[in-house]
């Protein structure tokens, strides 16, 4: 199995060095360390990383800022790094999408955990994301069908059995989903002008 790849955004040397050294002592993969907000937000965009650990002090644009802009982007588990621990501090980092929050100091027995906890919860959200979007096409093509049937039911005289196996039978024999029947239908009903 691949070593997670991991983008370390710290504008402090030392602190980003030790947190590399650590980290593939721990046999994870640094593809990269940014210095700036905003060299955070373009090297994950171009790399891809499979996590971010972000500091939320950074120049040019402000740690919670870049992970919100990297998110926007393209979903990635992203761990805070603070010397804080203040509510608005963790607010912050909550509202940016963060799945993790480690606080300066970091200590190398921390950090597997950490990682391990924020690739999880994101693999959980994406799930959950996943079958929402299922949801909402299968709930859109339960409304396309239902307009179809009307449809077939008011220019056909049939009942809404027939209607209904009217469609299956039609996607059946083109290969085709109900849901693109049913839009054919209704576009047709539409450019009939009824």
């Amino acid at each position: 199995m691949a070593a997670t790849r991991i983008l370390v955004a710290e504008d402090n040397d030392l602190v980003a060095l030790t947190l590399e050294e650590q980290l593939k002592g721990l046999g994870y993969d640094v593809i990269a360390i940014a210095r700036t907000g905003t060299e955070a937000v373009d090297l994950a965009s171009r790399l891809s990383p499979d996590l971010v650990i972000m500091d939320i002090r950074m120049p040019e644009i402000e740690g919670t800022e870049a992970a919100s802009r990297i998110n926007q982007k393209q979903r990635t588990p992203i761990i805070m790094l603070t010397a804080y621990t203040d509510r608005d501090t963790i607010r912050r980092a909550e509202a940016a999408g963060a799945l993790g929050y480690l606080v300066k100091p970091v200590n190398e027995t921390e950090l597997t955990p950490a990682i391990n906890i924020a690739m999880a919860r994101f693999k959980d959200i994406e799930a959950l994301r996943h079958q929402v979007g299922e949801l909402e096409d299968s709930l859109e093509a339960r409304k396309l069908i239902e307009r179809a049937k009307g449809i077939l039911m008011q220019r056909l005289g049939l009942s809404e059995r027939d209607a209904y196996e009217r469609l299956r039978h039609r996607a059946r024999d083109k290969r085709a989903k109900m849901k693109d029947i049913a839009q054919a239908i209704i576009e047709a009903e539409e450019l009939l002008g009824n």
